[in-house]
Parts: structure tokens; C-alpha cells; sequence
């Protein structure tokens, strides 16, 4: 079978210059995604910072570069084309995909800078039968996945709670029409999706925020009680002002808890107390190891080239990337109104 050819717009960090970091599990980064699947091709590159073009080209062995992704989707027969860019800039570069005819989209999340942009890409996608995914790369973990297998085949009970976190260090004084949101908006984007991945459909949010500049500027903090339409609750907390980065999720059940983050996964299943007569408690249990191990990038990649293929939507579609920023500016419009109770739709 002929192999998709694919065009990487944004040869950054996350597009590509990660693979230099000795700590981090490869692939980590767009290129090593897609270079990691046989049925793709990396043809072609596109950044507005020369020297970083050269870089890539050189790292993975691509001679058309471009510093124009315009003049990139004009001249190459793209069949997937991989958004990495800043968010502001998200919107037009996948309507200008669109318009070119490439087969498929793969956004760097969150998917847009306002929520108004955000579903108007993912509807003329749909229009247009484009597949949209959204790198909310957990989806694609199979830890995360082992992770929503334990929770659904009923191991820990009935959701009751979901707790997360997306801790980080104080940020920059930064306007919101560039930047859209601070660490609940680029960090915290993953603990929402990641809260309707585990718990399902929301129906209110409640929200506070520390917005040490004005509201026309990122916040430092954002944090949110959160009902679950199963009845589950939800705390979340995006930024804190730490003196150093933390994700995590603590899933608890009416038989159990599950513990997911970057540092590690853990869980406890209920069993008779050994300290108090009548009682149970959680009791820690071998977290199981998935059949398979492979980076979420890898796996995002072959997602991609699986939507294409069979038409069928993506496990992080645009529509999943649109109700992760629901969430998000959710929270932002009730912190707003002191905490007033925000109904998603």
C-alpha cells in the first residue's frame, strides 16, 4: 500500500527538538511520531526560523523545507499534514489544510485560542470529512488506556471522584489574545480531556482564578469543582505558582483508586482492615502491564493513518479537542462570576 505523505508545519519543540532531550522516551516529538510508522513518509517541513528549518531537514533527512506553510501546501502533494505551531495560529493553518485537500489533520492541542475559532475548524473538518486529531497524547498512553480498561471492567466501582492537577511555575505577564490561557489552558488542556476520557460527559463547572495582571492577562492559577452527569465530583487546579511541574490523576472509585501521572500509575483495590474491626480499606495492588508498550506519539501517528483509512474517527478527535476547552473556558467564565455554577452544553 502506497505510503501517506506527511508535512510538519512548526519545527519546534514539540514538532521536533525534543528528540535531543536524553531523558525523555522516544519517539517524544511530531517527526518522531510519524517517522516511527512504516506506512508514513516525512516529506516536508515548514518553520519561520531558518535556522531551526535546517536543523530538521537535517535531522530527518528532508530536503523540502519552507518557511511559508501556504507555499508548502501549494507545491507538495501532502497526504497528512501536522500542525505544531502556537495555538493563535491554529485555526487558519488547518482551514488553509483543508482548502489544499490533505487527507487528514494531526493539531497540537489546545486546538484553538478562543472557543468560538475552536468549533468552527472542527465543523468544516466534519464538512469537509477531514479527520481531525488533537495530540491530547495520554489518549494514546497504554498506561492511560490500561488505565480507563481497569475503570470500565469495574475493578475500583462506581466513579465517586476525580481529583487532578497540572501543577507549575509562576508565568510570564502574557495577553490572553495570543495565549489564550495559562497552565489550565496549555498543560490543563490534557487534565480535562483526561477528565471526560476517565469520567465521562460534565454538566456544571465552578470555577476560581488568581489573575495577579488583569483579566486581559493569563492567569497564574485556575481551579475548578466540577459534577460529572454520571453524579461523580471533580477538583482540578491548573498552575499554582509551584517551584516546580506536576500532572496528576487520582481516580477514585466505591471499590477502589486508581493513580495516574507522570510519575507512575498505582492501585488500590478495597479489602478487610487489618487495623480497625468491621472496617475495609484500600489496599495497594499491582497496577497490570499493558500487552504492549509504545509512545503515545507512535501511536497517535498510526491513529492517523488508521482515520484515513477506514474513515473512521480518531480515540482524540477535533470534537474531543473542542470539549476539553469547553471545560477550560468554562471555568474561566465562572471564576469570572465568582464562582457561579457554568452548565456545559
Amino acid at each position: 500500500m502506497k505510503k501517506l505523505k506527511v508535512g510538519i508545519i512548526g519545527c519546534g519543540r514539540i514538532g521536533s527538538l525534543l528528540e535531543e532531550d536524553p531523558l525523555r522516551g522516544k519517539p517524544c516529538t511530531h517527526a518522531g511520531g510519524f517517522t516511527s510508522v512504516p506506512s508514513v513518509r516525512l516529506v516536508a517541513g515548514c518553520d519561520i526560523e531558518p535556522l531551526r528549518l535546517r536543523q530538521f531537514g537535517k535531522r530527518w533527512g528532508v530536503d523540502r523545507l519552507y518557511a511559508d506553510h501556504r507555499e508548502m501546501l501549494k507545491r507538495e502533494s501532502l497526504d497528512v499534514v501536522c500542525i505544531a505551531t502556537w495555538t493563535h495560529l491554529h485555526g487558519k493553518m488547518v482551514l488553509d489544510s483543508v482548502r489544499s485537500g490533505v487527507k487528514g489533520i494531526f493539531c497540537e492541542k489546545p486546538l484553538a485560542a478562543d472557543i468560538t475559532e475552536a468549533r468552527k475548524i472542527v465543523k468544516i473538518c466534519a464538512q469537509n470529512k477531514t479527520p481531525l486529531i488533537v495530540n491530547h497524547e495520554r489518549r494514546w498512553d497504554p498506561y492511560y488506556q490500561k488505565a480507563r480498561d481497569l475503570i470500565r471492567a469495574g475493578k475500583i466501582g462506581e466513579v465517586r471522584t476525580i481529583l487532578g492537577n497540572a501543577l507549575s511555575w509562576t508565568p510570564a505577564k502574557l495577553p490572553i489574545k495570543l495565549n489564550g490561557g495559562g497552565a489550565l489552558f496549555h498543560d490543563g488542556t490534557h487534565l480535562t480531556d483526561l477528565l471526560l476520557y476517565f469520567g465521562g460527559s460534565i454538566d456544571w463547572v465552578s470555577g476560581h482564578e488568581v489573575r495577579p495582571h488583569g483579566k486581559k492577562h493569563i492567569e497564574e492559577t485556575a481551579s475548578a469543582m466540577i459534577r460529572f452527569k454520571s453524579g461523580a465530583l471533580g477538583f482540578i487546579e491548573g498552575g499554582g505558582a509551584r517551584n516546580y511541574f506536576n500532572f496528576e490523576l487520582d481516580i477514585q472509585g466505591s471499590m477502589g483508586r486508581i493513580l495516574i501521572g507522570n510519575g507512575g500509575r498505582e492501585l488500590y483495590i478495597t479489602r478487610k482492615s487489618g487495623r480497625f474491626t468491621g472496617f475495609e480499606e484500600l489496599k495497594q495492588a499491582p497496577f497490570p502491564e499493558p500487552k504492549r508498550l509504545q509512545s503515545p506519539f507512535t501511536g497517535g501517528a498510526k491513529d492517523m493513518v488508521r482515520c484515513i483509512r477506514t474513515g473512521q474517527d480518531s480515540i482524540s478527535s477535533g470534537w474531543d479537542g473542542l470539549q476539553a476547552l469547553k471545560v477550560i473556558f468554562s471555568v474561566y467564565k465562572s471564576a469570572q462570576l465568582n464562582g457561579k455554577r457554568i452548565r456545559l452544553r
